[in-house]
């Protein structure tokens, strides 16, 4: 596993396994409901003159529609979903409904294909939600996963850490969610038991997982939100099936402390 440094230090690897802390409450997907059927309505006003290309208005329309379908599926299904699946699910309608905005409110420059295509790469896990939804299924994978915490040569055995865990756009452009919206995403997303070991599971697709002081959520939220240095490992989709995906992190150099 390699570490690398950006904003903030990442491992590299496959995806996860976790329960949920029994205390995280349901989101409210009312906000990314109604801010899906305005983009919807915002889009079908746009004249001709807001697009580079009369042959992308027709696709960018039906984009916005699949997100405000699949925002009214979930919000309809919600009280059927777990609190990750929820939490996950608001993720991807957030960040589907942050570039429809950017794209449905442009004024200086015509809507570009890339950007039409940049929206369609939003909304491709939003189809497979509503796919799943629709035939009964559950709307997103998880793989199984365990964190164990070592001691560098020479230093005390770290104390009881929480593992932490958070969709990668998130810490990308935290900015497009808040730091309240943060902190209720770590507390769905965040392994049950801490370390170490610490068994779980993480939702299959492009996720950070990190280890810190146990409980923390507000003060993390606060790191993530605030663009601050964070020790994590990357976890990519897996294959259906992929055996127990193991994470070492060396202590005291990779705990996040807030």
């Amino acid at each position: 596993m390699r570490l690398l440094v950006c904003a903030v230090i990442a491992f590299s690897t496959g995806s996860a396994w976790a329960q949920v802390p029994s205390a995280v409450a349901r989101q409210s997907l009312k906000p990314q409901v109604a801010a899906a059927q305005q983009a919807r309505q915002r889009t079908a006003e746009l004249p001709a003159s807001a697009y580079e290309r009369p042959a992308d208005i027709k696709p960018h329309r039906a984009l916005v529609s699949d997100i405000d379908t699949t925002a009214q599926l979930v919000d309809q299904r919600a009280g059927s979903l777990s609190a990750r699946d929820l939490a996950l699910s608001n993720y991807y309608l957030a960040q589907a409904n942050a570039n429809t905005q950017m794209l449905s409110t442009k004024s200086l420059q015509p809507i570009s294909a890339s950007s039409v295509e940049q929206l369609r790469s939003a909304v491709v896990p939003l189809r497979s939600m509503q796919a799943k939804l629709t035939s009964g299924q559950p709307p997103f994978g998880y793989r199984k996963v365990v964190v164990t915490v070592a001691a560098g040569a020479g230093q005390p055995e770290p104390p009881r850490l929480r593992v932490y865990v958070l969709p990668s756009g998130v810490l990308d452009r935290p900015e497009y969610f808040g730091v309240d919206t943060i902190r209720e995403w770590l507390q769905a997303f965040a392994f049950e038991e801490p370390t170490s070991p610490s068994r779980g599971t993480v939702p299959q697709g492009e996720m950070r997982v990190w280890v810190g002081p146990d409980m923390m959520y507000e003060a993390m939220a606060k790191l993530v939100f605030e663009r601050q240095p964070i020790a994590f490992a990357l976890l990519h989709i897996a294959p259906d099936n992929a055996p127990e995906l193991a994470l070492r992190f060396n202590a005291p150099g990779d705990i996040v402390k807030p």
